[in-house]
């Protein structure tokens, strides 16, 4: 299941990539009116904490290492902004913790999730926008656990196929944030402006709604109460066009 997380993750931010060059070159056609507002698309960096304390203490009472609350954060979204007040948009992230060794076996943690975002600009210049924001979504996490061996032949593995397992869970997601955004201005004419947009975000996830634990799609039962929660800081790149 997450490995599909993960590929969705990625394909939406190509499309982002994609979105954010198209209004870098045609910034000013974003909006051609002052009820349009403005649009942009980004790429979203950072780094993430995630509340892991009830997984551990069951790592460590089965003699694995505790792993690192400490995630990197890759990911991407876009956002339209309506009369220069409301945001609507959406975003998609995905994080990985490093990998931990026990032994035999190496631990790692994967989370991917998707929002659907609404805000509202509480401050804006030319150039600048500071906004608070509000995400509804759904995501997965992944837990998997290899065990290391220094080499196999074919007939092993057809033996004993299980050498790694990965647990996964999952749940409904909400996201509280503030961003701020800066538009470096690379072109403009009677329509617009557009160019570059940098941002920075900071918030937290919460998941309400947790779901449960399951291996190759069967239910596991005895398994940590947990979902998607911790704090996150990301940096923003991209592009986007402001009408006048």
């Amino acid at each position: 299941m997450y490995e599909k997380v993960k590929a969705g993750v990625l394909f939406a931010v190509v499309v982002v990539v994609m979105i954010s060059f198209a209004r870098f070159s045609q910034g000013q056609e974003v909006a051609t009116s002052a009820k349009q507002g403005a649009g942009m698309g980004y790429a979203m960096f950072g780094v993430g904490t995630l509340d892991i304390k009830d997984l551990n203490a069951k790592l460590e009472s089965k003699g694995y290492t505790a792993i690192s609350d400490n995630l990197i954060s890759m990911g991407g979204g876009g956002h339209g902004i309506i009369k220069n007040k409301v945001i609507i948009g959406g975003e998609g992230h995905a994080l990985v913790s490093e990998e931990t060794t026990s032994g035999h076996h190496t631990t790692r943690i994967g989370v991917g999730y998707g929002l659907f975002d609404l805000g509202y600009i509480v401050y804006s210049s030319k150039d600048v926008r500071v906004y608070p924001l509000i995400g509804l979504g759904g995501g997965g996490l992944s837990l998997r656990i290899v065990e290391e061996e220094t080499s196999l032949s074919f007939d092993e593995v057809l033996d004993n196929p299980r050498r790694s397992a990965e647990l996964v869970t999952g749940g409904f997601l909400v996201n509280l944030a503030l961003g701020v955004d800066y538009l470096l201005q690379l072109n403009e004419d009677e329509r617009g402006r557009g160019g570059l947009v940098f941002g920075l975000r900071a918030g937290y996830t919460l998941s309400p709604v947790k779901g449960d634990w399951n291996l190759d799609e069967v239910a596991i039962s005895g398994g940590p109460d947990m979902g998607i929660t911790g704090m996150y800081v990301r940096l923003m790149i991209g592009g986007g066009g402001f009408s006048k």
